[in-house]
């Protein structure tokens, strides 16, 4: 994998980074009604909040740490110093580190195919071959 994206450039570790800071609002407001569940991201590309959600569940897969990391840093917005405290690392210990780890090993198996469900819709809305 180089340079931070998935295969074939699907979707770049920087924008799942802000994709996942951002879920928790962007759900609440698709199911207000108030955004449609596809929105334009960072990157100019497409993305439907199910696809999202589906992968932030697939964190599961991760090590304890970089899913805590995913959780707390990115998730629910701690700082990461509060988030190492949380964690019960030291502080000075780089958690975001931790959840781009995680965030690499997503795309890592998003590239394997090992993530399906996202990797056949996504590839299909994009017209590329898996």
């Amino acid at each position: 994998m180089g340079q931070g994206r998935c295969r074939l450039g699907v979707i770049e570790i920087g924008v799942l980074r802000e994709l996942f800071r951002n879920l928790q609002s962007w759900k609440s407001s698709v199911e207000a009604r108030e955004v449609d569940e596809t929105i334009l991201g960072p990157d100019n590309q497409e993305y439907n909040v199910y696809d999202i959600e589906y992968l932030y569940s697939q964190r599961t897969l991760l090590s304890p740490r970089q899913r805590q990391a995913i959780e707390l840093c990115l998730y629910e917005n701690y700082k990461e110093k509060e988030a190492a405290r949380i964690m019960g690392v030291s502080i000075t210990n780089p958690v975001a580190m931790y959840a781009t780890d995680g965030l690499k090993k997503l795309c890592d198996l998003i590239e394997a195919g090992e993530l399906t469900r996202y990797s056949e819709r996504e590839y299909a809305d994009r017209g590329i071959g898996a």
